[in-house]
């Protein structure tokens, strides 16, 4: 007696309700402002070619920051205007208040005139203080050696660099 009692509660309270009524939530859309196709864009300085950065997709943001979905190919050209460095990865994100590039995803950067290549997952790259950085496992090779280690600092064409924590045995000249 007391179930029916409470089912016909129930089906009177929801009875009651005005489905025209109903709550609706605007969520914000969070999605690119943007998307550009084929992109290159030329850095320079005193009408002198430094960087060429191209890429499939770009990305621009709600908050200007850009990404890079199918990833990123960067030229750095030395002062004969040759490239000296390529820098490749498969996916990419660049900060604008902090003009930084998060850079991931089969990284490669290879030095062209000094025949080093270095690979990782991941390193960071700041046109301003034209340096890169990570703090991941890394794979340098140069003409006849192999170098491991885990996180490095170095100029962004590759021409110097400093392994924070080098890994297996290292051969001294």
């Amino acid at each position: 007696m007391y179930r029916f009692i409470g089912l016909v509660w129930v089906l009177c309270l929801f009875g009651c309700i005005d489905n025209e009524k109903a709550i609706t939530i605007e969520v914000p859309y969070e999605g690119a402002m943007m998307t550009a196709n084929n992109i290159k864009t030329i850095y320079s300085d005193s009408g002198e070619t430094k960087m060429i950065l191209e890429a499939p997709v770009q990305l621009l943001l709600q908050n200007d920051d850009r990404e890079f979905p199918e990833g990123v190919h960067v030229e750095f050209f030395d002062e004969k205007k040759e490239p000296k460095a390529i820098l490749t990865s498969n996916y990419a994100l660049f900060d604008k208040d902090k003009n930084l590039y998060r850079i991931f995803g089969k990284v490669v950067i290879d030095n062209k005139r000094d025949g080093k290549k270095m690979s990782t997952e991941e390193l960071f790259w700041s046109p301003a203080t034209k340096k890169i950085y990570t703090d991941k496992f890394l794979i340098i090779e140069t003409g006849n050696e192999v170098i491991r280690g885990i996180g490095m600092d170095a100029t962004q064409d590759f021409s110097s660099y400093k392994i924070h924590k080098p890994v297996g045995e290292l051969y001294v000249k």
